[in-house]
C-alpha cells in the first residue's frame, strides 16, 4: 500500500480527535502511520472561517513571509486522503490545492511534500471570526503534547476567543 502525508496544524493535531474521526468516517485507525511534529514555512494563522461543526472559528492559513506554522505530518496510507478530503470538504470549503507543499519534519529535519488543507474564507472577507475556548483548548493540548516551543504555545494561549 501507498503512504501520503498531510500537514494538520489546527484539531486535528490531536492524535484523540484525529482518530476518532477517521474511525467514525468508517475507516481504521491504524492506517495513520505515523505523526510527527513538523514546520510549514511561509504562512501564518488566519482567523477567517467559521465552523458550524464547531460553533466559531477555526484556524486557517494565509501566505506570509518570513512566519512558521507548526503542525504534525500525518503519514497515512493512500485510501485515507478520502476521508480528509470528505472531512474537510475538499474543494468547497478547505482545498488541499493540486501540489503538495514542502514541510519541514523536526524528527529529522528532512523535507517532505504533504497535502495542506486551507479554508475558503468567509465571504466579505471578514478575519476576526473567534475559536471557542474548547477548539483553543484542543490545539493547546496538542501543541503541549508535541512540545512546540513555549513562545508558540503562549502565541496559542492569546488567541482570543468566542
Amino acid at each position: 500500500m501507498c503512504a501520503d502525508f498531510v500537514f494538520v496544524y489546527g484539531s486535528n493535531m490531536d492524535r484523540s480527535e484525529l482518530r476518532s474521526w477517521v474511525e467514525a468516517d468508517g475507516y481504521d485507525s491504524s492506517m495513520i502511520l505515523s505523526m510527527a511534529p513538523a514546520q510549514l514555512e511561509g504562512y501564518d494563522f488566519v482567523w477567517n472561517f467559521y465552523s458550524q461543526g464547531r460553533g466559531g472559528g477555526t484556524v486557517n492559513l494565509e501566505h506570509k513571509e518570513n512566519s512558521t506554522i507548526w503542525g504534525i505530518l500525518v503519514e497515512i496510507e493512500e485510501p485515507l486522503l478520502k476521508a480528509f478530503d470528505r472531512k474537510k470538504g475538499n474543494p468547497y470549503f478547505y482545498s488541499r490545492g493540486d501540489a503538495r507543499l514542502p514541510v519541514i519534519r523536526l524528527d529529522n529535519g528532512k523535507t517532505v511534500f504533504a497535502w495542506v488543507y486551507v479554508a475558503r474564507g468567509n465571504k466579505g472577507g471578514r478575519r476576526e471570526v473567534r475559536p471557542t475556548r474548547d477548539y483553543r483548548r484542543i490545539i493547546l493540548s496538542a501543541a503541549t503534547y508535541w512540545k512546540f516551543p513555549p513562545e508558540y504555545i503562549e502565541k496559542i494561549t492569546s488567541w482570543p476567543t468566542s
